[in-house]
């Protein structure tokens, strides 16, 4: 009984078969293109996701911290950095007397030494819940209600579920609630009332000395939203102008944007390049490597066309070769790309000072087929040239060459 006859791509498979070296070189290359541009795309789209959340979550329009302390502010924001510092006593009394100013909400930090939750310090930051206009519309959409004394919400990355206890310098607290991914430093912070965090830097007395646990009056920082009409950059030049002599420095929240903005620009044109280089690459090198390879088999097509297959038929059958190889480089470059992001993304944000926020699960699957399919496209069309010539040689001639 005659064996059913081989497929296409069954054909096609066989053919790559019996050229493992140059094969494994064509799937390397396109499994490079696709992990360049999976991871690539994925790490620009996150660190946009993570300025925008910047942008967005940062409500103040101005921000007034101790002189000096201004880079430190910026890490608190971007990395969650554990820092202390505290204002003069009586700095939103001076504030009043500022044109301009609409609302005014004093933040207090205290960093842990450690914590249950935590192999690492944390940053506690004690808000104002009055007067509070940047992190209140968060926690009342994760609780439905007001933040308590002696109860916390704690950032994404912080170990720890609603309904458990933290325990800080001997205390334990029970969690609220748990805010969702920003990509800033809050994702590593704490939240709690003024009260709550002036009641651990009491406890904390044990471990060490704490200007805080004698005086619950004494702020970090103070966020300033401004009346329609000011511009921030003038009110906080003001500020600086009338205070500065007292160690009191306000800077802008927009400056702060623009310079992440700024850095953004110049990584993603530094990515986009990369990608852009390693698709040229991958383009000549598989058009070289295919233009051998259909070199090397001009008798093997030869005796395809003079037992009857037709110029269509070769064009397909190398096609589908490059498709079927494409394909392997695709899918595993994607998926390699993809376990890079997940590992990776971490040390990157810490690395570039970024903000960085990942995009859905829906939105990675779907960056996922699309650089399935781009990487795809790619091989099909850098060999297709090769395959064209090769399917319209004369067969006299790839019979001669043989």
């Amino acid at each position: 009984m005659a064996g059913a006859p081989l497929s296409m791509a069954a054909v096609a498979r066989k053919n790559i078969r019996r050229r493992p070296w140059r094969s494994f070189c064509l799937v390397l290359t396109v499994l490079l293109f696709a992990f360049f541009l999976y991871a690539g795309t994925v790490l620009s789209i996150s660190l946009s996701g993570g300025a925008r959340s910047t942008a967005d979550r940062l409500g103040a329009d101005v921000i007034v911290v101790p002189a000096g302390y201004d880079p430190h502010i910026d890490s608190i924001i971007l990395s969650g950095k554990p820092s202390m510092f505290y204002l003069p006593k009586d700095i939103l009394e001076r504030l009043r007397d500022v044109e301009g100013i609409d609302r005014m909400s004093p933040q207090t930090f205290l960093a842990t030494l450690h914590a249950s939750c935590c192999s690492y310090p944390l940053q506690i930051v004690g808000v104002d819940y009055d007067s509070d206009f940047i992190v209140r519309p968060w926690l009342e959409a994760t609780l439905g209600r007001g933040l308590k004394d002696g109860e916390l919400i704690v950032g994404y990355r912080v170990n720890g579920e609603a309904g458990e206890r933290l325990h800080f310098f001997g205390v334990d607290l029970p969690i609220a609630g748990r805010l969702e991914q920003t990509g800033m430093g809050f994702d590593s912070t704490v939240f709690v009332t003024r009260k709550t965090v002036t009641d651990l830097a009491k406890a904390a007395e044990n471990i060490f000395k704490h200007p805080l646990a004698n005086d619950g009056s004494l702020v970090s920082t103070v966020m300033v939203k401004l009346k329609p009409g000011y511009d921030s950059v003038k009110v906080a030049q003001e500020i600086n102008r009338r205070f500065g002599d007292d160690d009191i420095f306000a800077l802008f929240s927009k400056k702060f944007v623009n310079s992440i903005a700024s850095s953004l620009t110049l990584v993603s044109w530094m990515i986009r390049g990369g990608i852009g280089l390693v698709w040229l690459l991958a383009v000549i090198v598989i058009a070289l490597l295919f233009s051998v390879t259909m070199n090397e088999r001009k008798g093997e097509i030869g005796v395809l066309r003079a037992v009857g297959a037709s110029r269509g038929k070769i064009l397909a059958l190398a096609l589908t070769e490059a498709l079927l190889i494409s394909f392997y480089g695709a899918v595993l470059g994607t998926s390699l790309g993809a376990a890079a992001a997940a590992v990776v993304s971490p040390a990157v944000s810490e690395a570039l000072k970024l903000p960085f926020l990942l995009p859905s699960w829906r939105a990675l699957i779907l960056l996922g087929v699309a650089s399935v399919t781009v990487s795809v496209l790619t091989g099909v069309l850098s060999a297709l040239f090769s395959a064209r010539r090769a399917s319209r040689a004369d067969i006299y001639d790839t019979l001669r060459g043989n």
